[in-house]
This record gives structure tokens, sequence and C-alpha cells, in this order.
């Protein structure tokens, strides 16, 4: 604070002590704001952090970013109010605060050269050259296996061409407001985010050395594929399937087919499997890998240990495992996109490669078959892993290697988790998922593309299995499709998610009916009517948090951890502030203070804040900011409700001191003032410290009520005019354990939710707000409230089973209607 506000603040102390007290109540009303938005940013972030939402990182930054903010302006509100006595408060915030921001920032980009350099050279840049293009060149590094040749387009190229363009707080002002419950805002602000990344300008030096590459690899007019190869792809997080190809690209194109893989980045099923893996967007920077087109007759994929089990095979097969291969005429892409159907042939695993199983129309040539089983097991061999392998056979049977990843999952476990449901059944087909039981609502969804909102415990039925689903991962507890493949990108990412996949099941769209419950057995390739009793909930889990997120867990302890409990506590002080909602909870507390002990020694200005006298046995202190109160008050130690003019105020209290609530009112008959005296200076419990408070004028109030061990806050405007009136209220808190707490939370929840309001539920905390209405019925709705924290104040205490939801809200609204016909 400068030094020419505290010279105003003290001059206004000696000459002007009305002006000096409305400027407090306006730093108060404003103190109480900030503290209010710091509280519901800090649930926003604890959301995050215990997987209630997802968000994209850009979130994670600009909530602290925002909370920070808010917490400097709720400090500055507080050191106006008493501008001598929280001078070092902003320092304690300042050291705070940078830590939470050391925590999580993402580090900064590289933007350094080579921005294009051969596939051979990928490790010599493994943070630019992202990990499809990180494997090729170390098979081509250490084998003899066929691949194509390539360039890699390095992932500095992609950061050199975002801040070139400015793009990158074009592109976090969007990622922060993804939402994954609502596709359709997903798809909009992806819309957004591909077209800045396609009108965008690529720096001319950088687009030379990509067409002089293109050229190359494209000499005689030979056309190219654009792969993704983005920092993280084929990592921890396997990203199948998420990213865009471009195929029989010219070199003169390759500047925008380049363009067109980073705008990928950024559609909708890239987006959500991002951030359900935790990872931030610039620790996935886009590298591209740029090869020549293979004249292909077939293509596929191989899984060197199938993830399926064979229990009808040999001992030794079983015991080793076998080998799947999954092939399609011409290019792969129909069968990883789920679309088509494959090819299927197994082979052993063991030296020779016997053929388990292969049809006649299999499209590869068994000695070619048998070669390619030899190449992915090599593939294994290298990197101590079950591979998953793309590859291409050309018109002259030669095998070109163009992908190998490790499997997503294996399940090699040789007892089965689970026997056979007791239901029904009502197909069979392919099991290409995780080996998993599950049931759900059935939501028949012929295309992938008409996916809009589904509710969690969906079992989607469909046509076949799109890319897209990924987008949807979170809600949905199995898939059913008439086509598709354990081959395809979906399939490897639901085995990611531990979610239960069937294709080729044949009339599912007939047979399954639409909002029926269903079970469907993963492992056997199973769908059934009903649901075993004994089948627990799926539990809808993301993968384990990557890169970005795994940082939030460190961060959560300086942000969302309350050590400051007691006001009265000797460390009650701002030098024992460990967290930002330490600084919020002392800034709240201290301006409560503030604003009773600067009433308390003024006598101009603003009527002082009185102490109200009630059979109620509620220690209230009530603030009247401009005719909350009739002039029979006027010169009156104590008010008693007669004296109370204040429209809202009087609401309240008419529910509040409803002779339909118990009071114990034979606390009131303490002589609490005398039992401090001879204690030794142990607060009263009827100080203004403890109290409840109410600042009121005549059409407004602003009211904290303590009860036990939580709180209430009702903030309201009740006047003639219908536009502005509104009901803010929150409820937090209690003594009862935390499960307890959440039954009386849901009771108000109930009783809110009936009369209009509209509520929302974090943790121990619930937030209500009543829209616009004539005062009439916001009175009758203060009421209401007044009532509820009545007859809310130990419920905790006592619920203890759900049913008992039912019973108070039975007795509660008998007293409602008591009430509301009492004249």
């Amino acid at each position: 604070m400068s030094f020419r506000e505290l010279f105003l603040h003290w001059t206004y102390q000696a000459f002007a002590p009305g002006t000096l007290l409305r400027n407090k109540y306006n730093a108060f009303k404003e103190l109480l704001r900030l503290d209010d938005r710091c509280l519901e940013l800090i649930a926003d972030l604890e959301e995050i952090h215990y997987g209630r939402e997802h968000a994209d990182w850009a979130r994670v930054e600009w909530l602290c970013e925002e909370l920070g903010r808010n917490l400097r302006g709720l400090i500055e509100q507080l050191q106006s109010m008493g501008p001598t006595r929280y001078m070092d408060l902003q320092d304690y915030f300042s050291k705070i605060h940078f830590y939470v921001r050391m925590a999580v920032t993402v580090p900064e980009s590289e933007i350094t050269p080579p921005f294009v350099f051969p596939l051979e050279e990928a490790h010599l840049h493994e943070n630019q050259s992202g990990g499809k293009a990180l494997h090729l060149a170390r098979i081509a590094r250490e084998t003899d296996l066929p691949l194509p040749p390539a360039m890699v387009v390095a992932a500095s190229t992609y950061h050199y061409f975002i801040e070139a363009n400015e793009l990158r707080p074009q592109l976090d002002a969007r990622l922060r407001q993804i939402r994954l419950t609502d596709p359709a805002e997903l798809a909009a602000l992806a819309d957004e985010m591909q077209l800045l990344i396609q009108e965008a300008d690529m720096p001319e030096a950088i687009a030379n050395e990509i067409e002089i590459a293109a050229m190359e690899l494209g000499a005689g007019g030979r056309l190219l594929a654009v792969r993704s190869s983005a920092v993280a792809e084929d990592g921890e997080a396997s990203f199948a399937g998420q990213y865009a190809s471009q195929l029989n690209v010219a070199a003169a194109d390759i500047v925008e087919a380049w363009k067109n893989v980073v705008a990928s980045k950024y559609a909708p099923r890239a987006l959500a499997y991002r951030i359900m893996h935790g990872l931030a967007d610039a620790e996935t920077p886009m590298a591209v890998l740029i090869m020549p087109m293979v004249d292909a007759a077939c293509a596929g994929v191989v899984y060197t240990r199938d993830p399926e089990r064979h229990d009808n095979l040999p001992a030794p097969d079983r015991e080793h495992g076998v080998l799947a291969a999954y092939a399609v005429e011409g290019l792969g892409e129909a069968l990883v996109d789920g679309s088509e159907a494959a090819h299927t042939a197994l082979l052993s695993r063991r030296p020779q490669h016997r053929i388990i199983a292969r049809k006649d129309d299999f499209p590869v040539p068994v000695p070619t078959l048998k070669r390619l089983a030899e190449h992915t097991m090599r593939l294994e061999a290298l990197f101590g892993a079950p591979q998953d392998v793309e590859w291409v056979m050309d018109t002259r049977n030669r095998l070109y290697v163009v992908q190998s990843r490790a499997i997503s999952t294996v399940d090699a476990s040789p007892e089965e988790p689970f026997g056979p449901p007791d239901l029904p059944a009502l197909l069979s087909a392919t099991p290409a998922g995780a080996a998993a039981l599950t049931a759900g609502t059935a939501q028949v969804i012929p295309q992938c593309s008409d996916i809009q909102n589904l509710p969690r415990g969906t079992v989607l039925v469909t046509r076949n299995l799109g890319p897209a689903l990924s987008r949807v991962m979170d809600r949905l507890a199995a898939v059913v499709a008439e086509r598709g493949s354990r081959a395809s990108h979906f399939a490897s990412v639901a085995r990611e998610f531990g979610l239960p996949v069937i294709v080729e099941a044949e009339g599912c769209l007939d047979t399954i009916q639409h909002g029926s419950t269903i079970t469907v057995d993963g492992l056997r390739g199973t769908v059934h009517t009903g649901k075993p009793d004994s089948l627990p909930e799926k539990t809808f889990v993301t993968p384990r948090p990557l890169g970005a997120m795994r940082r939030l867990g460190a961060a959560m302890p300086r942000i969302a951890k309350l050590n400051l409990t007691d006001p009265l506590a000797d460390n009650f002080a701002p030098e024992f502030c460990r967290s930002m909602h330490d600084l919020v909870r002392f800034a709240h507390e201290r301006g409560v203070e503030e604003m009773f002990t600067l009433v308390g020694r003024s006598g101009r200005g603003l009527a002082g804040a009185r102490k109200l006298r009630t059979e109620v046995p509620i220690s209230m202190y009530l603030l009247n900011l401009e005719n909350g109160l009739f002039h029979s008050a006027a010169g009156k130690p104590e008010i008693t409700p007669d004296d109370i003019r204040s429209v809202p105020m009087w609401a309240l209290w008419f529910g509040l001191s409803s002779d339909r609530v118990q009071w114990p009112t034979h606390l009131r008959h303490m002589d609490w003032q005398e039992m401090d005296r001879i204690s030794g200076g142990i607060i009263s419990p009827d100080s203004p410290q403890l109290a409840s408070y109410a600042v009121l004028s005549l059409t407004y109030m602003h009211m904290m009520m303590r009860l036990g061990y939580h709180f209430s806050i009702i903030d309201t405007l009740c006047g003639p005019d219908d536009r502005q009136n509104y009901i803010k209220f929150r409820f937090k808190g209690g003594g009862g354990r935390p499960e307890q707490r959440v039954l009386r939370l849901t009771f108000i929840e109930r009783i809110l939710t009936r009369f209009g309001f509209s509520v929302t539920t974090r943790g121990d905390m619930l937030d209500a707000r009543h829209p616009a209405e004539t005062d009439a019925v916001i009175q009758k709705r203060l009421a209401l409230l007044g009532l509820l924290l009545a007859r809310t104040r130990m419920m905790d205490m006592g619920l203890t089973r759900h049913d008992q939801i039912d019973e108070a809200e039975q007795a509660f609204m008998l007293d409602l209607d008591a009430l509301e016909n009492r004249e």
C-alpha cells in the first residue's frame, strides 16, 4: 500500500470517519466477492486434480493465474480496511504464488534447428522427432528390416510455426474452454483451432526446407505420405489413430499437407485423448514424417502377441501365445479406422511360425506371411516387448514396416478373470477390446458422427469403430459394433482404457433395444440381457495422468490445503499461511473482524454494528448500510427483530425463527461474559469474532451465518425491480463424517431444486442461485432458506442412511406449509 493511500486513510479516520466506514464497507463487499471467486477457483482446480473434470492444461494454468489475480485483489481489499496491520501479507502471497507458478508452468518450447533431417538422424534429435520416427530410426539403425526412406520435419518446426503466427494465446484461449462433457462445444472449438492452423503462414525459410525434402523423396513425380510423429505419440500413451495422415501428396503440396497433419492435433478425438491422459498441448508438439507412397497390394497390422485368448490351441502355443496378422486389400486405412473387417491369420510365435489359422482369401502369400512374422518377432526382440506393427506389401510381394509400437495391453493371464454371466445371450461376436465384464444402458447410434451427449454408463451400439469414439471414452461402459477389427486404432485405445469392445456383431443394431440394460462380456465376445446381481458398477477411470497433470498433484498443497483452521489460534497469522486457501481464509476472517471492530469504535457515518437480541439462540450482529433498520432502533445498544426494516432480512428471519423449530434456548440463560471474565480471557462465545453477521439495506442483505461446524452465506437483492432480484446461497462444512455431510447436502439440494434454485455441489460445499423473480417470490424463498438453515443446523450428525432423506423431506414440507399458512 502506498504512502498516499495511508495518508488518506489516516485523514478519513481523523476528520471523516463516516467516509472511512463507507469505504471500508465497499472494500468489505468487494472482499466478499473476491473470497467467493477464490473458493470457486480452488474448487475447480480440485475437481480437475481428483479426476472429476477433464480439462486441458491451459485451463489449469489459467485457473491458477485467475486465482492469483483474485487473491491479490482480495488481499488489497483487506489492506485497505486495515492499512497498518497487513502490510506484509502481499509478500507471503508472492512467495506462495511463485511456487504454484513454478509447479504448473510447462517448460518453454525449444525452437532450434535443424528443422528437417533424415530419419536415420532422428536419434540425434530425440526431443524433436516424436515416438513414431524414433522407433523407425532405431529399426533402420539396428536392423536390416525393410523401411521406406523418410525425412523428419522436427517438432521445433511446429513451435516455430506457432510462435511466428502468434497462435499460442489464441489456442490457449480456446483450450481452456473445453469441456469433454459437451461434444458440440468441443467440436466447435476444435474447428476454430484447426482453422487457425490451416490459415496461418509457414515461414518461408522453413517452407523451403520442407519443399526440398519433399522434392528429393518425390523424385520422378512419386507421391508422398505425410504422417504424424508427435512427441508423446507411441510412448506411455499410444495416441493410436488420433492424428491424421495425408496420403498421395504431391511434392508441391507438401506444406499444406504438413499443416493438415498439424491441424489434426486439434481434432476433437485427439484433444479428448490428450486431455484424458493429462498432457499439455505444448508437451505434444507435432513432428511429421514424409515418406514415398508404397504401391500397396495389401496392408495391415501384426500383433506379435495376440491379446485375445486362444484356449483351444496346443499347450505350447497357449504358453508362448500366438501372433495375429490382419490385412486388407490396398492401403490399410480402412482397417485401422475400423470401417472394414480384416482378413485374419494366426501364426505360432515359435521359430518356423507354423500357420494356425488362415482363410483361403488372406491376401498375403504363405512365404511372405511367414517372412512378415519373422520381421515382427525381430521387432519384439529389438524393443523388448510385444509389438503392434503396421506393414505394407507392394505388388511385387515386397514387405515394408511403416510403424512399430508396444501393444497397449496384453492379457497374458492363463486364468479366466471371471465366469460367463448367467443371463440370456442376445448375440455372440468377436472380442476386440479389454477382457472385462460390464453392464450399462444401450444407446443404439448407427453412425459415430451422430454421437452427441452420452450419459455415463452407455453401452454404445454402432456400425463401426471410428477413432472419433475416443472423445466420448469417459462416458462409455462398452461398445458393440457391426464392423471393425481388433487391429483398429480404437480397439487399441479401448484396451488402454480397460473398455470392452465387441466387433463383427451382425444385426446388433436391430437385436439390441435402445435404452435397455445389457451386459457385455469382453472376454468371450457376448452380449446379454439385463445385469448380473453380483456385478459391481463400472468405475469410470482414465489412464494414469502423464506429463503436466502429474505436476498438479505437487502444486495442490500450495493451492488448496487448508492449514489455518482456528481463527483464535496463535498460528492464525500470515507467516503460517502455506497455501492460497490459507490466505483466502485469513483474509476473509480478518475482513469480518475489521468490519466489526471499526463499527464498534465509530459513532458517525453508517449505523454501528449492534447485537441482535432474540429468543433464538444465535449470536448475530447487524450492520445497517442504508435503511436496513427502522428509526425506532436509533440509540439502542441492542436491537430486536422488530427493529429490522430490511425486506430480505425480515423474510429470512421469518423462517429462521419459526415456531416449528425447537432451539435449545437453555443455553441463552448462561452468563457468557462473566464466564469469560473469570476464565482468564478465553474468548466469549458471544464475541463478534465467532458470531453470525448481516449487512443490511432496505432491499439488500449479505449474511454469513455460523451454526456449529458449518457456515452459510446468503447474498440477495429483493426489491421492486424484478430483473435485478436474485438469491445466492452457499453452504459448507459440518461436524459429521464426510458421508453424513454429503447426505445433508443431498437433502438441501432436493429442497432447493424443488423450489427453482439451480444447485451445484463440490465436495462438502453447495452453491445455489435463484434467478430473477418478483419480490414476493424472493421473500418466500428467503423464508424457506431461513427455515432450512434452522432445520439443518445439526442434521448431519443424525443422518446415516439415504432413506432418512425422504423422511426429512416430508417433515420439512409439513413445516413449510405451516410456515406459509401462519398468520
